[in-house]
């Protein structure tokens, strides 16, 4: 019988690289006001229409992470084929931004991630 070496299908697994195998992606979002100061997401944490909940509402993450910081930090994985760091960041400057400027003014941002860290 004949053997066959294998050459294909490692390239997946790769050290150092965050990989997926479902079309998500994950990103880090900054939550900032108009003048870049980042806004406390712990302040009004489970409340009704709270910073925090008004952000989840808008992206409908799978999954997400919120610091428990006043760093207004959060990292959400989401469909990728429906979502990208562009598209994101004008949602969640629209949600932070001063009213009626459609977030033009307001300094959030998404950036897509390139490493998850479990704890």
């Amino acid at each position: 019988m004949a053997g066959f070496t294998r050459v294909n299908g490692a390239a997946a697994a790769i050290v150092g690289t965050l990989t997926t195998t479902a079309q998500l992606k994950a990103y880090l979002i900054s939550v900032k006001d108009d003048s870049s100061t980042a806004i406390d997401l712990t302040a009004d944490d489970g409340v009704v229409e709270g910073k925090l909940e008004q952000l989840l509402r808008e992206i409908n993450p799978l999954m997400y992470f919120a610091t428990n910081s006043g760093a207004g930090t959060v990292t959400i994985v989401v469909d990728g084929h429906a979502n990208d760091a562009t598209s994101l960041q004008e949602r969640v400057r629209n949600i932070f931004g001063a009213a009626n400027t459609n977030g033009a003014a307001n300094d959030s941002t998404v950036a897509l991630a390139t490493s998850l860290v479990a704890s």
